[in-house]
């Protein structure tokens, strides 16, 4: 059985040490169901931002290449995003760059914790 009081206290104190308040954003739609250029704030939660480590391999022939692969990732208190819903597909702005939410998981199943998966959008500049 898991002490989930206890799960909670131990991410609340890091989120409160080291966590940072992240605005997650929306593009609406028009009339004709196309996106507009304006998001709409959806809602701000405390993280912590991470990193997990994927692996890409491409095949040429008799020789495989794998490299790493980084998948940013937040998380935080799945009862500070309970009261509105991430969708796939909502932004967060992070170090200068757009990330676009890939998906949200409920750690263990527990309730407790949220770990939202991320990823970089590439609008083509240089920086």
């Amino acid at each position: 059985m898991v002490n989930s009081t206890f799960e909670a206290y131990k991410l609340k104190r890091e989120l409160k040490r080291s966590g940072i308040d992240y605005e997650f954003e929306r593009f609406g739609e028009n009339e004709f169901g196309e996106p507009n250029s304006n998001p709409t704030l959806v809602g701000t939660v405390k993280c912590i931002y991470h990193e997990q480590n994927g692996n890409v391999s491409v095949t040429t022939g008799d020789t495989t290449q794998v490299r790493t692969k980084k998948v940013p990732m937040l998380l935080c208190l799945w009862e500070d995003i309970a009261h509105f819903i991430l969708q796939v597909g909502d932004i967060v702005l992070f170090n200068g760059k757009m990330l676009k939410v890939t998906g949200v998981i409920n750690v263990q199943e527990w309730n407790i914790i949220a770990d939202i998966s991320l990823e970089v959008v590439d609008n083509g500049s240089p920086a």
